[in-house]
């Protein structure tokens, strides 16, 4: 069977250019081209995270329709697809197969993070509304969602949230009130609740095993000790497994999933490693094994097991960009045969049949952004499926990986992408951090904020300044209490890099970042005033002593017993104020553009208010672009393509010489602007 799958997949090759999955060509060695639209980039894509039936028999995906995405499936046999549902306010984000005639499918409200839930059948008709978030309705809060879709159950789901008893009174006598984690009849919408939480809990890690029984939770003492505790049943008393000091992120244990025997626990603990390494946990003897893989390099992202997880087939993980450890012999085959085909570039299968016989490929790499394949090994084809954006990759760059010192000899890495004709000396640059900032990283692949501002002349650099991800549990503590400080100056040494090194001109330098991004950037603008010509604020907190009240994990966390305020952010008010931009807007000297959503649940809009006032306080220019029905990022099509054409305008005008630097095409769009 390997052999003649090798040979169908041969076919391909050739054809493998065409679909922009070759890397024989270098775009630095071609003519620059012309710029590509900008919704090439950042408009929908033309399909979403097909997802394979438990069959194999068909695909379920996303696809644009009336300016959202939509669920649709297709049929392999008789190659039609249709429309099944679509969301009436947002785009539909998230979806997973429930059997072979079910799907359920999520939707963000207005980009507040809080997740509308629903089911329906594959004609469309019979669609259940399983949990809402407006006010008064099934379910409430920003931190409601899916904890696991248990495939291996065709009706119930877990979910956590705020459930109230449905307005027809459905539901039964099951349903309860109150923040709950419960199962879920995705059928009848009948609750089960396994947790109820008390006022005094702090349990922000929990792990229900296949069945949906709550075995494991993490529990939170005195805001500096995480406990963890195991139970054999729904009602069960809770057993200690172990006790960590509490960091907030990359915690000495990170449970993945229970094996199919309910009883084994594969984990990833930092006990011996600082990346990690990945252990079975016998949740019956309370022993844990021998490591079964250490990552020679970077961190574990993923396990990987067949569909009811009897059987670990392998790990992915990632340092440069996304490598795989495999311990199934026929799965590392043909990943290899995969890999061999595509050469050069990243072939993840993202989905399989119940049996294994069909799976879904991705293929992708740093200028292109996906081509879906089918892959049925009983019959030994691989069919195109649909590929994410029609692009072509000749017009894009190459993506490289790079690495600096900091002046305290912290190595940083990070990624580099030269605008596509360029030899890469003293053209412009733009500084580009990534968001989060703790346990987050930019990853090798397709970007699509790289690639457009490549593709209109300017240099990208994206380090994973410390307190990114990927790189051990004591690079990330490296960031703790650095905002503004040492975090930010890993970005200042990495422009000067950058301009030593003769790739960056530099009074042609920006930054531009979205989110902690957003808050380097005014940083940047504030605290190394002459090191940039022009800054872009996107979502970006001005203020660290108005913000992270509760975030994330936090939010289930009383402040008075840990804060991540002051547990990572800064430790004062005093530190705090000194390292907020709002306090300092006299310093800066440059133009910038500002762009922020009413909505947003993270970054609130008082911190644009307030960085405002200052602007004009102080006679500073600056460019703004609101939307008042958008949250943490424009998620809306239409108000995404008006940020990244005011990003392009703003950037011609303010980082490049007149005509040096392309504009390309600019759409109207209703957003508010001042």
């Amino acid at each position: 069977m390997i052999r003649r799958l090798l040979l169908v997949l041969a076919r391909y090759i050739g054809a493998a250019g065409c679909l922009g999955l070759g890397l024989e060509l270098s775009a630095a060695e071609s003519p620059a081209p012309s710029p590509v639209p900008i919704n090439s980039f950042f408009g929908l894509p033309a399909v979403g995270m097909p997802r394979l039936s438990p069959d194999g028999s068909k695909i379920a995906f996303l696809f644009p329709h009336e300016g959202r995405m939509a669920l649709g499936v297709f049929d392999r046999a008789t190659k039609q697809s249709h429309l099944v549902v679509r969301g009436t306010d947002d785009s539909i984000s998230l979806f997973f197969w429930k059997g072979n005639d079910r799907i359920v499918f999520l939707a963000d409200f207005q980009g507040n993070e809080s997740f509308f839930i629903g089911s329906s059948d594959l004609t469309g008709k019979n669609v259940i509304r399983i949990a809402e978030t407006q006010p008064g309705e099934y379910l409430q809060g920003s931190m409601g969602g899916v904890i696991d879709a248990l495939r291996s159950r065709p009706d119930q789901i877990v979910v956590t949230g705020y459930f109230m008893p449905p307005k027809d009174g459905t539901g039964g006598s099951s349903a309860g009130s109150g923040w709950v984690i419960a199962r879920l009849n995705v059928r009848n919408r009948g609750l089960s609740p396994l947790y109820v939480y008390q006022e005094t809990d702090r349990i922000p890690r929990v792990q229900v095993d296949n069945a949906g029984v709550l075995r494991v939770r993490g529990r939170i003492e005195g805001g500096k000790t995480l406990i963890w505790e195991h139970r054999s049943a729904d009602n069960a008393e809770w057993r200690l497994m172990t006790r960590h000091p509490f960091h907030g992120y990359a915690e000495t244990w990170e449970p993945k999933q229970f094996a199919a025997d309910n009883r084994t626990l594969w984990l990833v603990s930092r006990e011996e490693q600082d990346r990690g390494a990945l252990y079975a946990f016998d949740t019956a003897t309370g022993e844990r094994g021998a490591a079964l893989f250490v990552p020679p390099e970077g961190e574990i992202r993923d396990i990987i097991t067949n569909y009811d997880r009897s059987k670990l087939l392998g790990v992915s993980y990632e340092s440069d960009r996304l490598r795989f450890h495999w311990f199934d012999a026929e799965r590392a085959a043909l990943q290899a045969k995969l890999e061999n085909t595509f050469r050069g570039t990243q072939v993840q299968i993202t989905s399989t049949s119940d049996d294994n016989r069909v799976a879904l490929i991705h293929v992708s790499y740093d200028r292109e952004p996906g081509t879906y394949f089918v892959l049925d090994q009983a019959n030994g084809t691989l069919e195109q499926f649909k590929r994410t954006r029609e692009i072509d990759p000749a017009r894009l760059s190459v993506r490289k990986p790079i690495s600096y010192q900091a002046r305290d000899g912290v190595t940083i890495h990070g990624y580099l992408t030269l605008p596509a004709g360029s030899a890469g000396k003293r053209v412009p640059l733009v500084m580009h951090p990534h968001g989060g900032p703790f346990g987050i990283r930019d990853s090798w692949g397709w970007d699509p904020d790289a690639q457009f501002l490549a593709s209109r002349g300017y240099a990208v650099l994206q380090p994973n300044f410390r307190g990114s991800g990927g790189y051990g549990r004591s690079f990330i503590d490296l960031g703790r209490h650095q905002w503004g400080r040492a975090m930010q100056d890993d970005l200042t040494d990495g422009v000067k890099w950058a301009i030593e090194q003769g790739i960056a001109d530099p009074k042609r330098v920006a930054i531009y970042g979205a989110s902690y991004g957003g808050y380097a950037t005014l940083a940047g603008l504030v605290f190394t005033p002459d090191l940039y010509c022009c800054g872009v604020n996107y979502v970006g907190a001005s203020d660290l002593e108005i913000t992270f009240k509760n975030r994330g994990d936090d939010a289930w966390i009383m402040d008075d017993e840990f804060s991540y305020q002051q547990a990572w952010v800064g430790p004062s008010a005093e530190y705090r104020g000194a390292t907020s931009p709002v306090n300092f807007v006299d310093r800066i000297r440059v133009p910038s553009l500002h762009a922020y959503g009413e909505k947003d649940p993270r970054v609130k809009f008082d911190h644009w208010t307030r960085l405002e006032a200052q602007l004009k306080k102080f006679g500073k220019p600056y460019e703004t672009l609101n939307e008042r029905k958008q949250g943490h990022g424009f998620r809306d099509e239409k108000a995404s393509m008006g940020f990244y054409g005011r990003l392009e305008l703003f950037l011609a005008e303010h980082l490049a010489p007149e005509g040096k630097v392309k504009v390309g095409e600019v759409k109207e769009v209703g957003t508010r602007a001042k």
